[in-house]
């Protein structure tokens, strides 16, 4: 098998990634190209990275967490041994993680972009005003500050932190949640969050596009003569390797409620 590590530029993730290479080399071919296994050592960003940076290779992904609790990670940097013993003798499970799929239209052209956590239409200066279409069925105008657009994977992520569902991984839904609506007797949308499944497609059209500021996972653009967003999911996942059994529910409590 060959792996690759994506590896955060700090002293304790380098030396981790030291130990986990000289120990790997008798068993493994490092290659950085076309690794089957991408070994991330740092945290959830570090993960990110990893992902965007091996979107078009066929490869599986793990985590070893060097900082404080990572919830992609299985492994904390006190357990690399037991990772090491597991990637060269045990076998494992893959678990799917669906990705959004992002295209921004413009007049005369268009450019695509996947999501492992979630897009994010940002306008810090002033509101925004977003027509927003589920197909070509009409939901709402919502003016605020923007929209948060997650996979389940992310759902845990800024969605959760603006008051969004926790999703269960593995399962092709994506969540619409509002980022500072405004909400009276002129103005009113949702004001909840809406999952929706694979079957649909969300379309952001927007008055101030040329003044916002668009994050994906991330990747942070500026958007200038953009028509419309569309935004679906389920046509591209990242498969992650479970050496050790952790269900959701435990990454959960572990992240949010208690170690």
């Amino acid at each position: 098998m060959k792996y690759a590590l994506m590896v955060r530029n700090d002293d304790l993730s380098k030396k981790t990634a030291l130990k986990i290479k000289e120990s790997l080399q008798n068993f493994f071919i490092y290659d950085e190209k076309n690794p089957d296994l991408v070994i991330s050592i740092g945290g959830d960003g570090t993960i990110l990275e990893a992902v965007h940076q091996y979107l078009n290779v066929d490869c599986c992904f793990v985590g070893i967490h060097t900082g404080t609790l990572g919830f992609y990670t299985d492994y904390q940097v006190d357990e690399v041994d037991q990772f090491i013993k597991d990637v060269t003798s045990r076998q494992f499970k893959t678990m799917k993680r669906y990705m959004l799929e992002i295209k921004i239209n413009k007049k005369d052209s268009f450019q695509t972009y996947y999501a492992l956590n979630e897009l994010r239409l940002d306008q810090g200066l002033q509101a925004q005003v977003i027509h927003v279409y589920i197909g070509n069925v009409l939901l709402e105008v919502f003016r605020g500050n923007g929209l948060c657009v997650s996979t389940p994977s992310g759902s845990t992520a800024y969605n959760k932190s603006l008051g969004g569902s926790i999703i269960y991984p593995g399962i092709p839904l994506m969540q619409l949640t509002e980022v500072a609506g405004i909400h009276h007797n002129a103005y009113r949308s949702l004001g909840s969050s809406l999952i929706l499944d694979e079957s649909q497609t969300i379309k952001l059209v927007g008055n101030h596009f040329n003044h916002s500021l668009i994050g994906i996972d991330h990747i942070h653009l500026e958007l200038e003569d953009v028509e419309n967003i569309e935004i679906t999911i389920g046509r591209k996942y990242v498969r992650f390797i479970e050496y050790k059994e952790m269900s959701f529910i435990k990454r959960v409590r572990r992240a949010f409620i208690n170690s």
